[in-house]
């Protein structure tokens, strides 16, 4: 199925793994980005429009409980997001270290690390910020759909059905496996509830148990089969 939700693992291995290596430049972006996604159930286009400020307060410290504003979510509306996660927060120090180092988007004063607060968070592969196209009263982040599905390619997933869909539906089943309620985690994605229960019915991980169950009755009666057949040859 396209745009299946990640499961075992994946959003770490392959599809983080093989866009951080060594030598790719932008590999803290990509890691953040995907983490982003996957994680937060950041959109493509909240992604290219959030901005350093929504994450980092006036005197440098991280807002860890962040609010998007209506200006760039889906459905225009304000929506918090709770940075709690330990490897997104790994991530975006080391990405923030990496816009600083490189001088990319930064001013001289000490305010927000001495970035822009009114700049895009994340830049594309030129270091500048994601462009977007005009679709009437629409706007499109056609750039950064374009790098997400590339990403997802490099990791080898696209024909596995991976698709960016996957990296939101990803973070509504990993929220609610962690204990958040169907309601919290309409809060902070801004998906109905309806489509929260759609997309856990997705999770068929969850509904393992079941099928090896039905798969080992199913060899437990091809193995007595087979028994029979020989005692049956023996009989004659």
């Amino acid at each position: 199925m396209n745009g299946r939700p990640l499961v075992n693992g994946e959003l770490y291995e392959p599809l983080i793994s093989r866009n951080f290596g060594r030598t790719t430049e932008l590999k803290h972006r990509n890691k953040l980005l995907l983490l982003m996604a996957g994680v937060l159930g950041l959109r493509e286009l909240e992604l290219t429009l959030v901005t350093v400020s929504v994450f980092i307060a006036p005197d440098g410290t991280f807002n860890e409980f962040a609010v998007l504003p209506d200006t760039i979510t889906r459905d225009g509306a304000e929506r918090p997001i709770v940075l709690a996660n330990d490897e997104l927060k790994r991530a975006f120090e080391k990405y923030i270290k990496w816009l600083i180092e490189f001088g990319i988007n930064t001013m001289p004063n000490k305010h927000y690390l001495s970035l822009n607060p009114n700049a895009p968070l994340f830049v594309d592969d030129n270091l500048k910020p994601f462009t977007v196209q005009n679709r009437g009263e629409s706007i499109s982040p056609h750039a950064m759909n374009k790098l997400l599905d590339q990403l997802i390619k490099n990791a080898g997933l696209w024909d596995a059905g991976v698709r960016r869909l996957s990296l939101v539906r990803t973070c509504v089943i990993e929220s609610y496996r962690s204990g958040m309620s169907t309601n919290d985690i309409m809060i902070t994605t801004g998906f109905s509830d309806d489509s929260i229960s759609k997309i856990l019915a997705m999770d068929y991980t969850a509904y393992s148990p079941i099928a090896e169950w039905f798969i080992k009755r199913k060899a437990t009666k091809q193995k007595r089969l087979e028994s029979f057949k020989i005692r049956r040859k023996w009989m004659i």
